[in-house]
């Protein structure tokens, strides 16, 4: 039999490109190995380029991806872990956006310390330092294994990608707590709180105590005289409430103490954590009453996730307890300072400090983000609602 050269086509092997086969497309029976619906004609001869191509594109696209944390960071800044969720829940970044950021208020916070070195903390504005774990030491130091005065701070000024609540403050530290940031000493803790106050002239003082309290820490303690005497000089203080669950007596002290804002810890979800602290309803004998039922309020108190020790790989690490949720309300605070501190300041000069530190209070309760009717005694008046909060004491204050 003769092939006409003009029936005939060359087509390669597919499992040999480079081995041609004499194809006549007219001979009976015959359909192309490639699929009944395509056209031989339609397929071309794979060549080398076209392979090398192909690999290069590949290749070229999976250092793409691999490297795309990189080219972000390069791009848009420092990839670092937050609790972005915690600070927009609270309306934290709501107020921020109005242009505060806590300039021209004192914070003064109680812990384990702080170690300034943390690259969030290049820009923060620092105050005093006193060491009464370490008395001989000068230096800013975290005595805490976990680092805990250092976390806390991050929740308040951090300056980096991740951002704090009130990084405009000046923050002053005082390391009271021990290296389990649980062991707290009552004389100790008087002590700094005075410092606080008396030395620092401090606007809010902020005690994140959610540990187990020194049993000597007796109702009428250092701590609870220094607490009483910050108060009456005007000053505001922010506590935890503990993290003792459901079968506590009553929030920790010196947050069960009326003129001090107690604070809950809250689950991403807006319920109640765990182990939050159970407030009584009545403190030395006396029925409490709105708006100073205990807990205040509650904030976001679960795997937070803050500023740690500047030595990890990635320093930062989450905790959980109304320590975390206690800085929550204290940027608050000092964001509402920013933008009313004048106007309580004269309230507190003509009708006195109890009437400025009520128009505070029952803003944080009227603001509350709740489902409940009434209080809670373990979530408070509800959740942070720190945009809420100023805009109420606004109304108040005109």
């Amino acid at each position: 039999m003769r092939l006409d050269a003009r029936r005939v086509e060359l087509l390669p092997e597919p499992d040999e490109p480079g081995m041609m086969t004499v194809i006549d497309k007219e001979a009976p029976g015959y359909e192309p190995y490639f699929s009944p619906e395509e056209s031989p004609r339609s397929v071309s001869r794979s060549s080398p380029f076209q392979t090398w191509r192909s690999g290069i594109m590949v290749v070229v696209l999976s250092v793409m991806i691999l490297s795309y944390p990189l080219i972000e960071s390069i791009l848009f800044g420092p990839l670092v872990p937050t609790s972005e969720w915690a600070f927009e829940e609270t309306e934290l970044r709501s107020l921020q956006d109005t242009g505060l950021n806590g300039t021209g208020i004192h914070v003064c916070m109680v812990d384990t310390g702080v170690d300034r070195l943390h690259p969030a903390f290049s820009d923060a504005t620092f105050g005093g330092f006193l060491d009464l774990v370490n008395p001989e030491n000068r230096d800013f130091v975290d005595h805490g294994i976990d680092h805990h005065g250092t976390m806390m701070a991050g929740l308040l000024i951090a300056g980096d990608a991740f951002q704090g609540g009130a990084p405009g403050v000046t923050l002053s530290v005082a390391a009271a707590l021990g290296p389990t940031g649980y062991s707290i000493n009552d004389d100790s803790v008087g002590q700094a709180i005075d410092w606080c106050w008396r030395v620092q002239k401090a606007d809010i003082i902020s005690l994140s105590l959610g540990g187990e309290a020194d049993p000597t820490m007796a109702i009428r303690g250092p701590t609870v005289s220094a607490v009483e005497d910050a108060l009456t000089s005007g000053v505001y203080i922010v506590a935890a409430a503990g993290n003792r669950g459901e079968n506590s007596s009553d929030v920790s002290i010196p947050g069960a103490m009326e003129g001090v804002i107690s604070v809950a810890a809250s689950t991403r979800s807006g319920n109640t954590w765990i182990d939050a602290s159970r407030g009584a309803i009545e403190f030395e004998g006396e029925a409490r009453s709105n708006p100073n039922l205990k807990p205040e309020i509650a904030a976001p108190g679960q795997d937070i996730i803050s500023t740690n020790n500047p030595e990890l790989g990635v320093p930062y690490a989450s905790s959980s307890g109304s320590s975390v949720s206690t800085v929550f309300v204290t940027a608050a605070l000092a964001l509402i300072l920013e933008a009313h501190g004048e106007e309580l300041e004269i309230v507190s000069q003509e009708q006195g400090v109890d009437v400025a530190r009520e128009v505070l209070k029952s803003g944080l309760m009227d603001s509350a983000k709740s489902d409940l009717e009434g209080h809670d005694d373990r979530l408070g008046y509800g959740l942070l609602n720190a945009f809420g909060w100023e805009r109420s004491v606004e109304e108040s204050l005109t």
